[in-house]
Order: structure tokens, then C-alpha cells, then sequence
């Protein structure tokens, strides 16, 4: 099969859980990290599939960040040609923009494990097995609102649309289901400041969140392992 093209955004937020799941189904994969000078291809169709992991930037900055706009121009074409998308935080954010959505402040900040709850509809049980409240790791300040014809899957108390689906194939998730203990202790260690205005509530402290690693992770990944398995369905062995 043509492998996936994965776009690393940020040299801190490395493709994670995401890389390992496909590493174990054998599923090829292509790097392209831009924060070490990778470029990304001219074209989609040469790739299965197109994943974007997330990042601290902005997807409205494409004055500082000019591989947004290149990103933009592959996810319409693999649109277009039927190759399945899916997109961690920023990369979520940047589908939201693309296809006509907007991407804007949060009225609340996300830091730490926070409770996700899939909406009462077949398209959200389908995508997570269930509707049960699972508790994922968040760390955002800026929120999208979907596109139109957007079918929004999930959503929690402090930001309104964790998720979302279009043409049954393509999924964005505010969420971090690719975050592993090791990268959130990264992200910690190295970037700091909205931890800062840690208050116990949508922004946890930093050492709540390296014990609550500990407790969500594995059902975090049984999360992961649902949806990544749903979205790979769709993308040509």
C-alpha cells in the first residue's frame, strides 16, 4: 500500500501513539517535520492517507508558519481524491479552517485530563465504540468551530466541539489521543507557560497531570486504537 504522510508541526510534538499504532499493524508511514527543515510533497496521491499532528502555533499565522497554506492545498486535494484525513490538535484545527470552518480563541483554555463525551447520535458511536465519557488529554488555547457540513462527534465542559467527521472519512480531534506519558512529561518539561495559570479546574497543575498519566493512559490508548482503527478502514490497503 502507499504509505501515510504524516506532517510533524512542531520538533515537541512528535507523531506519538499515532506512529506506534501504525508500526504495529504494519502500516507504512512517510515523516515529513518541518521543524527540522523537511518539506512537504507538491501532491497527495502518492500517499494513502494524510495525518497533521499538533503544535503551540496558531493556524490562522500562516505569515509565520508557511507550510499551513501548503498543508491547506493537500488536505483539498486528498479531500477531493477520496484519501481519508485525520487531524491531532492544531492539525485538527487546520482541517476546521480548510474546508470552512473558523479557528478561534477558546473561551476556555484546556490543560490535563479532561472528560469527553461523545454526542447521543449513530456517527459518534460508531467512531468510538460507544457513548460512554472517556477522559483524554487536552492542551489547547485555541478552539475550532467545524464546517458546515461538518458532523461534530464529541464535545465536554469547557470547549463545545472536540471532534469532528466529514464524509464519513475524514477526522479532526482537539483532543491529544497521540499523547503518551513520555511526550506530556516533554511538553511539561519544555513548554511551560499556560501552565502557569494552572487553577485546578480547565488548566491542571503540572503535577496532577504527570499522575494522571498514570491513570488514563491505557484507556486513553484503547480510545486511540478505536478510533485510529475506524479512520484506517477507510484508507486503501
Amino acid at each position: 500500500m502507499k504509505p501515510i504522510l504524516i506532517l510533524q508541526n512542531a520538533a515537541y510534538d512528535w507523531p506519538g501513539y499515532f506512529s506506534d499504532c501504525l508500526t504495529n499493524w504494519a502500516i507504512p508511514f512517510e515523516l515529513v517535520n518541518v521543524a527540522t527543515g523537511d518539506t512537504l510533497p507538491p501532491s497527495i496521491l502518492d500517499y494513502s492517507g494524510f495525518a497533521i499532528m499538533g503544535g503551540g502555533m496558531s493556524v490562522n499565522d500562516t505569515a509565520h508558519y508557511p507550510h499551513f497554506d501548503q498543508a491547506a492545498a493537500l488536505l483539498i486535494e486528498a479531500r477531493a481524491h477520496r484519501i481519508p484525513i485525520i487531524g491531532h490538535g492544531l492539525g485538527g484545527q487546520l482541517m476546521a479552517k480548510t474546508f470552512g470552518g473558523l479557528v478561534i480563541p477558546a473561551p476556555q483554555h484546556e490543560i490535563g485530563w479532561h472528560a469527553i463525551n461523545p454526542l447521543h447520535t449513530s456517527a459518534a458511536y460508531e467512531w468510538f465504540g460507544g457513548l460512554n465519557t472517556v477522559t483524554l488529554f487536552q492542551w489547547h488555547n485555541e478552539t475550532f468551530l467545524p464546517p458546515p457540513d461538518a458532523q461534530i462527534l464529541a464535545g465536554n465542559l469547557y470547549c463545545l466541539n472536540q471532534a469532528f467527521v466529514l464524509d464519513d472519512m475524514h477526522l479532526a480531534v482537539q483532543f491529544h489521543i497521540d499523547a503518551l506519558p513520555e511526550k506530556i512529561n516533554h511538553w511539561l518539561d519544555n513548554v511551560r507557560d499556560d501552565i502557569s495559570q494552572a487553577n485546578g479546574m480547565n488548566i491542571h497543575p503540572d503535577d496532577k497531570i504527570r499522575s494522571d498519566n498514570w491513570v488514563y493512559t491505557e484507556n486513553a490508548q484503547a480510545v486511540a486504537r478505536q478510533l485510529y482503527t475506524r479512520w484506517l478502514t477507510k484508507v486503501p490497503r
